[in-house]
């Protein structure tokens, strides 16, 4: 029997990659995919403290962030908190530079005279915009404006310091040791919200498995259904199983090729480590692929045209990916959708994904997750091979 099921599924998926259009969607689309999706959602997971963020400042006053106190004050509290400072004023607009200012996702302006305005006491309005999305542009928000408050406050001490002398000098305020010292401990450990590539190759992966299975295998299927296929071969000695099964294999050959290609080009291309527990995501995701190869074989069982098989799969997956988090960290979403996804199997592959490669999770936290995932791949294998139809 094995010998006969290895047989149709090797002849399935052979003239499966015959298909150019399918090529397209195996090779290619996925790199596509992996770049825009996560070269758009890099802000979505809030930025890292471990790394800097580039801000450009616009001196409306050539050279005020070298000679301005309160200009190189503010300069200074930016970078504490974490950001690389960048300066630019007019000798920079027509200089020879890879990026000029409005290039920059955050970007300030300060206003000429500070220090003449502060001291007539005139009021000083700075604008600064940040274009990241999602948690990134609250942070940076947040990060601004404590500098911006700080600069206010370093201004009080530096006059009390300098016995209320009109010329700022904040060199004293700089280096004067806190009074107050806050003791910050976390209740666990810091877990960083994958987003950016990070985020985008497994779940886009995740996405591409169930698609091309649910799209091209299922299409396979019903065309060999309806072209009469599927009865000359329930003609030949072939048994019923060893057909149904050999479909389904075949099925899964292609998902596990578009797996392999997926999780090399991913570590290649877009440098993603696939954590610790590497043997433990390929078990996933075979289970995962085991899956929608059922479910192709099934969908294709019972279509009634080729538009049927294209729009369930298409919407299908495109729904499942969306509410399971494989466009997005389902982490960052409202509370509801993240309720949701716990019945999702999308929301099973990802958040297991997402505990072993970036939460630190061990073997025995994904256990749940594995063993949902062989009920269900086998409950959809037993259904496929109970509800086939050969006609």
């Amino acid at each position: 029997m094995l010998p006969n099921i290895y047989f149709i599924a090797k002849k399935d998926f052979l003239y499966s990659l015959k298909e150019k259009t399918l090529l397209v969607w195996l090779f290619i689309m996925p790199i596509v995919f992996f770049g825009f999706i996560g070269s758009t959602t890099g802000g979505f997971a809030g930025r890292s403290s471990q790394v800097k963020a580039n801000i450009a400042i616009w001196e409306q006053q050539i050279d005020s962030s070298k000679t301005d106190p309160l200009a190189k004050q503010i300069l200074y509290r930016l970078e504490q908190e974490n950001f690389n400072v960048l300066v630019f004023n007019n000798n920079t607009i027509n200089a020879d530079i890879k990026y000029h200012f409005e290039d920059y996702t955050r970007r300030l302006w300060l206003p000429a005279d500070l220090q003449e305005k502060l001291k007539g006491g005139e009021q000083i309005e700075i604008e600064y915009d940040s274009s990241a999305t999602g948690l990134g542009q609250n942070n940076d928000q947040f990060s601004i404006e404590k500098a911006l408050y700080q600069t206010l406050g370093d201004v009080l001490v530096a006059k009390k310091l300098n016995g209320n002398k009109d010329l700022l000098d904040f060199n004293a305020v700089n280096q004067q040791h806190n009074n107050i010292v806050v003791e910050v401990s976390s209740a666990g450990e810091k877990q960083d919200i994958p987003s950016g590539f990070k985020q985008a190759v497994p779940g886009i992966l995740v996405m591409f498995i169930m698609m091309i299975a649910l799209s091209s295998g299922s299409l396979s299927v019903f065309l060999e259904r309806k072209s009469g296929v599927l009865k000359r071969l329930a003609a030949t000695p072939l048994t019923r199983k060893e057909i149904i099964l050999g479909k389904w294999l075949g099925k899964w050959f292609i998902t596990l090729l578009q797996m392999l290609y997926g999780m090399l080009i991913g570590w290649l291309l877009f440098k993603i480590h696939w954590g610790d527990h590497l043997g433990a995501i390929v078990f996933i995701l075979l289970l995962w692929a085991a899956f929608n190869a059922a479910l192709a074989v099934l969908l294709g069982s019972f279509a009634q045209s080729e538009g049927q098989v294209s729009a369930i799969a298409t919407i299908s997956s495109l729904l499942l990916a969306a509410l399971g988090g494989c466009w997005w960290p389902i982490e960052i979403t409202p509370q509801w959708m993240q309720s949701l996804a716990n019945f999702l199997p999308t929301g099973w592959i990802m958040d297991a994904m997402h505990k072993l490669m970036y939460f630190g999770g061990q073997l025995q936290d994904v256990s749940l997750h594995m063993l949902a995932m062989v009920v269900l791949s086998l409950t959809a294998v037993t259904i496929a091979f109970n509800k086939f139809k050969f006609s």
